[in-house]
């Protein structure tokens, strides 16, 4: 384990959950990438906490995470997201939320052909999650299904 790595552990488990252990997956599956970009549908999943506002953002849950996700329409006007997130500097999403949910610029890309389109809906996640059992026994199969429902080709994931 990297020094690095024991001092992350080390610094949420003094902070907020005193047996707290990175996992570290290594039998995730590989998918190669088959499909040209420019006839691809996208989803942009983030990690940064972003949310519709006047529904229910985030929580931290007294620094246990929020391993749900929130579902965002590609049609939802960028002054309507907001964000939630305790564990990152918000100065640089607070000017543009594209920093952390890049919507706008990838409809740049569809408009200019480099993308074939994005799916109607995209997911945010508040990417501090320490206790990740309910996130890869819940939340991930469901979220997985979604993507799957959209014809999915290429997910870009936005990690804060």
């Amino acid at each position: 384990m990297s020094e690095k790595i024991r001092k992350l552990e080390d610094f949420v488990r003094e902070k907020w959950v005193p047996d707290f252990k990175l996992v570290k997956n290594q039998d995730v599956p590989w998918t190669s990438f088959s499909k040209k970009l420019n006839k691809a549908k996208i989803t942009i999943i983030s990690t940064g906490g972003v949310y519709v506002k006047g529904e229910t953002p985030f929580t931290d849950h007294y620094g246990l995470g929020d391993p749900s996700y929130r579902e965002i329409s590609s049609n939802t006007p960028i002054d309507r997201l907001g964000h939630f997130h305790e564990h990152y500097n918000h100065k640089n999403a607070d000017e543009d939320i594209n920093c952390i949910f890049p919507i706008e610029r990838v409809k740049q890309l569809v408009e200019k052909g480099f993308i074939g389109g994005l799916t109607e809906y995209h997911y945010s996640f508040m990417g501090y999650i320490p206790i990740p059992h309910p996130l890869i026994n819940r939340t991930g199969p469901d979220l997985a299904k979604k993507l799957l429902l959209q014809q999915t080709d290429a997910v870009l994931l936005v990690p804060t």
